[in-house]
C-alpha cells in the first residue's frame, strides 16, 4: 500500500512546476510575455477609444486591421526562421553567426516593407471591399488600411529584431521596446483621435496613424540596442556582412512554412469577420472586442511558446534534446494554470470584461454569451499553442502548417454554418473555436510526444 501511495505522491507532483524547470521557462517567458501583453494594449486602446466614437468606427477599424494583419503579419514569419537559425547557432557557440542571420533577415524584412509602403493607397482600396457590406464600414476601412500599410516596414523589422533577441536569450528588450511602442500610442490615440490638445480629430485615421508612428519609435529603439557595444561585439550585429547568403536560404525554408501558416490563420480571420458582418453591423462591434481580449488572453501562452522555441532551439545546437523536452513540457503546464484563470474570468465576468472596451449596452449584451463560452476553450489552447511554437523551435515548421491547413478547413465551414444557417447566430459561429482547439491540440500533443523533433538538423 505504502508503494501505491507514492507512485500516487509522485503522479500528483508531477503536475506542480519543477522548481529549476520554471524558472529557466520563466526567466525567457516573463519579459515576452509582459512585453506581447503590453504590445497588445496598442490594439486594446484603438479598440477601446474607438468605441466611444460609436459601433461603425469599432466596426471598421476591427474588420480592417483584421484585413491588415491577413496581408502584412504573414511576412513577419521571417521572425521564426530568425529565431529558430539563432537559437541554434548561440547553443553551438558560434556567436558571429546570429549576427549574419539577423542582418539577412533585416535587409529582408525593409525591402518587404518598402514595397507595401509604395502600394499602400492602392492596396487599402483594393481590400476594402472585403471588409463588410455596408459602405460606410468599407469606407472607413479604407481610411484606416491605407495608414497602417505605412507602418508595415517597422512591424516587419522589428518582428526580425525580436526573432534575434529570443534566439540570445536577451528578451528583456522585448519587453521594454513593447512599452515605448504602447506608451506612444496611446498618447497619440488620446491626441490624433479626438483632437486633443490642438491636434486635428482624425477618428478612425488618427487611430492608424498612431500605431504606424508608434511601431516607428519601436524600431528606433531596438536599432539602437542593436548597433550597441555588447551586441556588435559578440554578435556582429548591424555591421557587414549585411547580407550572408548561406542564411537565406535555411531562413526561408524554416519561415515559408509559417508564411503559409499564418496567411491560413489571419485569412480565416477574415473569411470569419466577414461571416459575422452578414449577421449584422453591432455583432460586428462585438466580435472586434471579443477578438482583442481573446488575443490578449493567449498572450500568456503564446510568450510561454517563445520562450520554449527558443529554449529548443539552443538546448539542440548544445546537443541536449532530452533537457529540450523537459523544459517544453514544463511550459505547457505553466501555460495551462494561466489559461485556466483566465478562462474563469471570461466565465465569471464578462461583462465587466466587456465594459474595458465599451459602454455600448446593445454591444455588451449580445457579445456577453459568446466570450463566457471562450473560457472553456483556454485549457486546451493553452497545450496547443505552446507545443506548436516548441515544434517550430525544432524547425518543424511544415508539420506546423499541415495541422494549420486542416484545423481551417474544419472550422471556417463549422463557423458558417453554426453562424449562418441555424439560430444561434454569433453564439454559434464563435463555438468554432471548440473545433479548431481542440483538433489542434490533439495534433500537437500526438507529435511532441512522438520525438521525431528532435533529429532535426538545421
Amino acid at each position: 500500500m505504502a508503494r501505491v501511495s507514492q507512485t500516487e505522491n509522485r503522479g500528483w507532483k508531477a503536475l506542480l512546476p519543477h522548481p529549476e524547470h520554471a524558472r529557466d521557462v520563466l526567466r525567457l517567458a516573463t519579459p515576452v510575455t509582459l512585453g506581447m501583453l503590453t504590445f497588445t494594449l496598442l490594439s486594446i486602446v484603438d479598440t477601446a477609444m474607438l468605441g466611444h466614437l460609436g459601433s461603425l468606427p469599432l466596426a471598421a477599424s476591427g474588420v480592417a486591421g483584421v484585413l491588415f494583419f491577413a496581408v502584412a503579419f504573414p511576412l513577419s514569419s521571417l521572425s521564426v526562421g530568425t529565431q529558430t537559425l539563432v537559437a541554434r547557432r548561440f547553443g553551438e557557440g558560434t556567436y558571429e553567426a546570429c549576427g549574419h542571420v539577423l542582418n539577412t533577415a533585416l535587409l529582408v524584412c525593409l525591402a518587404l516593407g518598402v514595397a507595401f509602403v509604395v502600394t499602400a493607397p492602392g492596396l487599402a482600396k483594393l481590400l476594402a471591399p472585403l471588409s463588410s457590406n455596408d459602405p460606410q464600414v468599407r469606407e472607413a476601412g479604407a481610411v484606416y488600411l491605407h495608414y497602417r500599410f505605412y507602418g508595415a516596414p517597422f512591424m516587419l523589422l522589428n518582428s526580425a529584431a525580436l526573432g534575434f533577441f529570443s534566439g540570445v536569450g536577451r528578451t528583456k528588450h522585448q519587453l521594454a521596446g513593447s512599452i515605448i511602442i504602447t506608451a506612444i500610442n496611446v498618447v497619440l490615440d488620446y491626441l490624433l483621435i479626438f483632437g486633443n490638445a490642438g491636434f486635428p480629430q482624425l477618428g478612425i485615421q488618427g487611430a492608424a496613424l498612431a500605431s504606424t508612428i508608434a511601431m516607428g519609435a519601436g524600431t528606433v529603439y531596438y536599432g539602437v540596442i542593436l548597433l550597441s557595444s555588447p551586441f556588435k561585439r559578440r554578435f556582429g550585429t548591424l555591421r557587414s556582412p549585411w547580407f550572408a547568403s548561406r542564411w537565406l536560404l535555411p531562413m526561408v525554408r524554416l519561415s515559408a512554412p509559417i508564411l503559409a501558416q499564418r496567411v491560413l490563420s489571419n485569412g480565416a480571420w477574415s473569411i470569419f469577420f466577414a461571416i459575422i458582418a452578414r449577421i449584422g453591423t453591432v455583432e460586428l462591434a462585438a466580435t472586434n472586442v471579443i477578438r482583442s481580449i481573446y488575443h490578449l488572453s493567449i498572450m500568456i501562452a503564446v510568450g510561454l511558446g517563445i520562450a520554449s522555441a527558443a529554449l529548443i532551439g539552443q538546448n539542440m545546437g548544445a546537443q541536449k534534446p532530452d533537457r529540450a523536452e523537459r523544459l517544453a513540457w514544463e511550459s505547457v503546464k505553466l501555460a495551462t494554470y494561466a489559461m485556466i484563470l483566465i478562462g474563469i474570468l471570461f466565465i465569471a465576468a464578462p461583462g465587466w470584461v466587456f465594459r474595458i472596451y465599451t459602454s455600448d449596452p446593445v454591444v455588451i449584451s449580445i457579445g456577453r454569451l459568446p466570450l463566457a463560452l471562450l473560457g472553456l476553450v483556454q485549457l486546451v489552447a493553452g497545450a496547443a499553442l505552446v507545443l506548436s511554437q516548441s515544434l517550430q523551435g525544432a524547425g518543424n515548421t511544415r508539420y506546423v502548417m499541415l495541422v494549420e491547413l486542416g484545423c481551417v478547413l474544419v472550422y471556417l465551414p463549422t463557423v458558417y454554418w453554426l453562424g449562418l444557417r441555424t439560430p444561434l447566430g454569433l453564439v454559434g459561429a464563435w463555438m468554432g473555436e471548440y473545433v479548431y482547439w481542440i483538433a489542434l491540440a490533439v495534433a500537437m500533443i500526438w507529435k511532441f510526444r512522438s520525438g521525431s523533433w528532435k533529429t532535426i538538423k538545421l
